[in-house]
This record gives C-alpha cells, structure tokens and sequence, in this order.
C-alpha cells in the first residue's frame, strides 16, 4: 500500500507539473495572438473605412482649387512644349511645301 501511495503521489506530482507547463504554453500562445487579433481588427475596420474618408476629404471644396492646380514646374514644361508643338508644325509645312515644290520641278 505504500508502493502504491508513492506512485500516486509521484503521478500527481507530474500531473501537476504537466498542467503547470501546458497552461504556460497556452497563456504564451495566447499572449502572441492577442495583439495580432487586435490588429486583424483594426485593419479590418480601418479597410472598410478608410476609402469613404478619403473621397470625402477628397471632394472639400476648399481642397479642389489645391489638388487641380499645376505646379509651377509643369506649367513651364507645357509651355515650351506647346511652343515647341508650334515651331515643328511650321517647319512641317515649310518641308511639305518645299517637297510639293520640288515634285512639280522635277516632272
């Protein structure tokens, strides 16, 4: 009978030990997920809300005038590019007419 009450007693340790060390394992797991359902949450919400503030900040009136107007450094860009459009359509039809020119010399 004694035998039996020390293995039963060594068996109750180790149950003991075991639950110790299982609800470590599960209160460290636990720990982990915590903020990761947190965040899982908060993206979730910050996702299904955040396209409706963009375009109502986007359409503030005060806002418009800002976001449609050119910079400073594109204005002068189309600018001489606008030019430039205009100095090569004279020049195309200076070459077109001085090859329909030509054509007519030569027949």
């Amino acid at each position: 009978a004694v035998v039996s009450t020390q293995s039963t007693g060594k068996e109750a340790e180790l149950m003991e030990k075991l639950l110790i060390h299982y609800f470590c394992i599960v209160r460290a797991h636990l720990v982990d997920m915590i903020p990761k359902i947190v965040m899982k949450f908060m993206v979730r919400k910050l996702a299904t809300h955040l396209s409706s503030i963009l375009i109502k900040s986007l359409y503030n009136e005060d806002k418009i005038s800002e976001l449609v107007q050119e910079s400073d450094k594109v204005t002068r860009k189309r600018k001489v590019s606008s030019k430039m459009m205009k100095v090569l359509l004279e020049a195309e039809k200076l070459v077109s007419n001085i090859a329909v020119g030509r054509s007519f010399e030569f027949e």
